[in-house]
């Protein structure tokens, strides 16, 4: 099958309309315990047909670089309960880690134990320590779990750094989750099984969608276009009015065929979910596109 791009935090809304719209489309989902709203419910439960692989966060990351009233809502007691009443519903479930040091293994795995003796048995290490100068997690992980995940580090979009690890990873046999990283660029020549991006919601909260740089070009294989009835801070992304793109019919009529989505919708009184919408198309895509590359690597026959 090859590697599995998780929509992270994903909307009801856009998960019902999309499926509709795309019922043979791979959709993979990543809740947070973080972000944890009154529409988790239906999609755990009473849609999760409607979802090929549903796997769930802790909230760590939230817990760390959140306001204290949303760490408020975080802690190892309510969501080893909440595993504990859903576990049967996802596929697998990350550590409570909430020590993002590089010195924060023995607390991290105090809380993976806390889980298990629960009998939450499909929870994923997540590696924090990614050079090993306290503790070679890496190594300590490969000896007791088939997916190993990669955390919130430095050095997480060293591509370098991490194809390293999940080579290592990967020779021993398991499997590896890249935490937070989905550009195409980072992720196509590393064999990795599952990552996971929140990019399809953060772009419509910055008012742009993605869409794959055309003529292609290996340095920039996607571009990001914005729309004027949300400008937004330019400066750091530099990002391109959809109206200025010299290909913009291309875009108009991949969004009409694939969405039935028009020009005029993404600026109607339901632009921000269509936007929306197109953003989830990409990264369904961007899956496709990265099984491709991954095999083109001979990744499936190096580890099959």
């Amino acid at each position: 099958m090859g590697i599995n791009v998780y929509l992270s935090s994903f909307d009801l809304d856009v998960l019902l309309e999309y499926r509709t719209l795309k019922p043979d489309a791979e959709i993979n989902v990543l809740l947070s315990y973080g972000t944890v709203n009154n529409n988790y419910y239906d999609m755990i439960v009473t849609h999760r047909e409607k979802i090929d692989s549903l796997i769930l966060d802790s909230g760590a990351f939230t817990y760390n670089f959140a306001n204290e009233f949303a760490r408020q809502k975080i802690d190892l007691d309510g969501f080893r309960y909440y595993c504990k009443t859903f576990n049967d519903c996802f596929d697998f479930i990350f550590n409570f880690d909430v020590n993002f040091t590089d010195s924060g293994y023995a607390e991290n795995c105090m809380n993976q134990k806390i889980l298990e003796e629960m009998g939450i048995d499909n929870v994923v290490p997540v590696v924090h320590d990614y050079l090993g100068e306290n503790t070679d997690e890496v190594g300590e992980f490969i000896k007791q779990y088939e997916i190993i995940s990669l955390g919130s580090s430095k050095y997480r979009t060293d591509k370098k750094v991490v194809s390293e690890i999940v080579k290592r990873i990967k020779d021993a046999g398991r499997k590896v989750h890249l935490l937070g990283v989905s550009a195409y660029n980072s992720i196509k020549d590393v064999p990795l099984d599952y990552n996971d991006s929140s990019n399809w919601a953060q772009a419509q909260k910055f008012g742009y969608i993605y869409f794959w740089n055309q003529p292609y070009n290996p340095e920039k294989p996607d571009i990001m276009l914005r729309f004027r009835d949300n400008e937004i801070d330019n400066t750091k992304n530099q990002l391109m009015y959809f109206e200025d793109y010299d290909h913009r019919d291309e875009v108009e009529k991949y969004i009409k065929d694939e969405l039935g989505i028009t020009y005029r919708d993404l600026y109607g009184h339901n632009s921000t979910f269509c936007r929306q919408l197109v953003n989830t198309h990409y990264f369904v895509k961007l899956q496709d596109r990265v099984r491709e590359a991954h095999i083109a690597n001979g990744f499936d026959t190096l580890y099959p």
